[in-house]
This record gives structure tokens, sequence and C-alpha cells, in this order.
């Protein structure tokens, strides 16, 4: 009998056993009512930190952004009835005349940012290509000519009348030459010195130079016969007086 009674006591197994760790809980002001034990394992996953995104934005640069397209509905809008913040024809400079530059900044800052980390060239270059002649035809599709306006409706495509380098055109253009200096010609070193960076910008600087001695020799050397524009000029208020042929 003694016998059963001990083999009966050994299968019995205590509620809390001696060896085990004490389970704290949390306190009552984090869980309302309800008490519920603390997990004693470390999570990983919730305590390790969070990686940086890698698209993540520039807050700085859209911000710029907006304020450049808001300029640009500005003197869209009310250039034509302030001249003094529309375009100026050839001399001078006005407000509206800082819209495409400050396009072409944030286009600039954009490809130094996208190709800042690159692993595969030709990958690169076969998007940039694409993506410049997209902008390139969207420019020629709203601004080539085709729309006249409701009361100057025509059918059909003059060519000899296509503005083939207008505002979205001249982006692509600079925006094409701008990305293939930035993949090819950005050598891979670490700049630690004013050495370092001229050795790192070296090759780009030269082909900058180069562009723009080119746009230059185009813009003075190049002869465009039979061009003339009306020069609008100014009264005290602001308002245009009268209109001026220059050829």
């Amino acid at each position: 009998m003694s016998s059963l009674i001990d083999m009966a006591q050994d299968h019995h197994q205590p509620l809390i056993l001696q060896s085990s760790p004490r389970v704290p809980y949390k306190d009552s002001s984090e869980c309302g009512d309800e008490i519920v034990p603390c997990s004693l394992s470390h999570d990983p996953v919730s305590s390790s930190p969070t990686p940086a995104d890698d698209n993540q934005r520039l807050v700085s640069l859209d911000v710029f952004r907006g304020l450049t397209i808001a300029l640009m509905i500005l003197v869209d809008d009310a250039g034509g009835a302030f001249p003094s913040i529309n375009h100026a024809p050839w001399f001078g400079v006005t407000l509206a005349d800082f819209v495409m530059p400050f396009f072409l900044f944030g286009v600039g800052v954009s490809i130094s940012l996208v190709f800042k980390k690159l692993s595969n060239k030709p990958n690169a270059t076969q998007k940039v290509l694409l993506r410049g002649i997209k902008l390139f035809l969207l420019g020629l599709l709203l601004q080539g000519g085709y729309f006249h306006g409701r009361n100057h409706l025509t059918y059909g495509v003059d060519v000899g009348k296509i503005r083939w380098l207008g505002v979205l055109q001249r982006i692509s253009i600079a925006y094409l030459l701008a990305s293939l200096s930035e993949i090819w010609f950005v050598k891979n070193i670490r700049v630690e010195s004013p050495a370092a960076f001229t050795r790192k910008y070296y090759t780009q600087g030269l082909f900058a130079i180069l562009l723009c001695s080119v746009y230059m020799v185009l813009l003075y050397g190049l002869y465009v016969p039979n061009w003339a524009f009306a020069a609008s000029h100014l009264n005290s208020s602001g308002y245009a007086s009268k209109f001026q042929a220059v050829s």
C-alpha cells in the first residue's frame, strides 16, 4: 500500500516549479484592468533600428519644385496683364525668366541624387535615353504649335512651323546630357580633399565647358534671317504703353 502511495506522489507535478523563473507582470496602468504577463524573450525585430528608406524624398527639393510651379502659373496667367513679370523679348530679365532655370536646377539636383550609387551604367543609360525621348515628344505635342486656340482651329501639320525646341524639348536635351555626364564621366572615388574632388569631377567639368562653348558659338555666331520680335515699352505704372518691332 505504501509503495502505491509513493508511486502516485512521484507522478504528481507541483503547481509552481521552483526552478522556473518568476514571470513579471505589466502595470495595470498600461493594460487597463487586465493583468498581462510580460514576454521574457527580447523581440529583435521590434527593437532593431529601422533601416533608412532608400526612396526617401528630399523635402527641400520638393518644396522648391512646388514654389517653381506656383511661379510658373503666376507668370503665365498674369504676365499678359503685367508685362513687368512677363518674359523679356530679348534684352533684360524679368521674373518669368527664372522659371526654366529653376526647373533645370531641380533636374540637376535630382540627377546627382539618383545616380549617386550606380551599379549598372548601360541599364541607367537606356532609362535616361528613353525618358529624354519621351520628354522631347511630349514637348512637340504640347508646344509644337498644334493647339492654336479656339478661334484658330486648323487641321494638318505644317512641318515648317513646328516649334522643335520648346521648353520641354530643351529640358529633355539638358536632362539627357547632364545624366550621361553623371553616369559616365564621374569617377567612383571618395572625396576627402580638394585634389580628390578635382580628380572625381575633372572629366565632367571639361564636358560642361565644351557644352557651354558650343552654346555660346551657336548663340552669337548663327545667323537667323528675317527674325524680329515685338518689344513692349513700360510706363511708370508697369503697363505696356506701346510695342516696337525689333529685328
